[in-house]
């Protein structure tokens, strides 16, 4: 029992001090907003699946959260109905986007750029071709 306690108080004490060590928003380095074209091709397919699933997810959020008071979550629903049916920033399935950023990052000279900047390219780029 002693042990048991003894263990409880060491994880709690850990807890604690791992929490006052946490960094506070404004000072956090955010590595994934510099993720490149190297990282983008050492992904697996799963991966890039995944990446892209939340960065599309990510974007539409963005985009129907803006502007609306936060914790109101209501409004940001009807909001992403509303964009699903009348343009969402970034429009096309997960897939079209996986298949142009692979071929986006096969140019050795586009890989030094982050991944948020192929999405940005390919998007604009399957924008203007659909016109």
């Amino acid at each position: 029992m002693k042990l048991a306690t003894g263990l409880v108080v060491l994880l709690g004490a850990t807890a604690v001090a791992v929490a006052a060590r946490a960094v506070p928003p404004e000072h956090q380095q955010h590595d994934w907003l510099d993720a490149d074209g190297e990282r983008w091709r050492r992904l697996s397919p799963e991966a890039r699946t995944a990446y892209t699933e939340g960065f599309l997810v990510g974007a539409a959020l963005g985009q129907a959260a803006s502007g609306i008071p936060e914790g109101d979550t209501a409004a940001v629903r009807r909001t992403l109905d509303s964009l699903e049916r009348s343009g969402l920033r970034l429009p096309y399935a997960p897939n079209v986007y996986m298949a142009r950023i692979d071929d986006y990052f096969w140019w050795e000279n586009h890989r030094p750029y982050p991944i948020w900047h192929a999405f940005e390219e390919v998007n604009h780029d399957l924008k203007r071709m659909s016109r």
